[in-house]
C-alpha cells in the first residue's frame, strides 16, 4: 500500500489551516488531521456521486472509493 502523496499534502495543508484558525492549540495534531481527511473524503465522495448522476444506492461505494483515493496511490 502506497500513500497518495498529492492527497496527503492537501490533507496536511487543510489540517494546518484548521489548526491556525483555531489559534494553534497544542497537542491536537491528530484531531486536525482527521478533520481535514474527513473533509476531503466527503468532497471526493460527493464529487464522484454527482459525476455518476446522483444514484440513490451508490453512496457507500463512493465513500470507500474516496477513502482509497486519500489513503492509497
Amino acid at each position: 500500500m502506497h500513500k497518495n502523496t498529492v492527497m496527503a499534502e492537501r490533507v496536511r495543508q487543510t489540517a494546518y489551516f484548521l489548526w491556525e484558525q483555531d489559534g494553534c492549540p497544542e497537542g491536537q495534531a491528530m484531531d486536525y488531521w482527521l478533520k481535514a481527511k474527513g473533509a476531503h473524503q466527503r468532497q471526493l465522495a460527493y464529487d464522484r456521486w454527482l459525476a455518476e448522476g446522483t444514484p440513490p444506492d451508490r453512496s457507500s461505494s463512493h465513500w470507500y472509493a474516496a477513502e482509497n483515493a486519500i489513503d492509497n496511490k
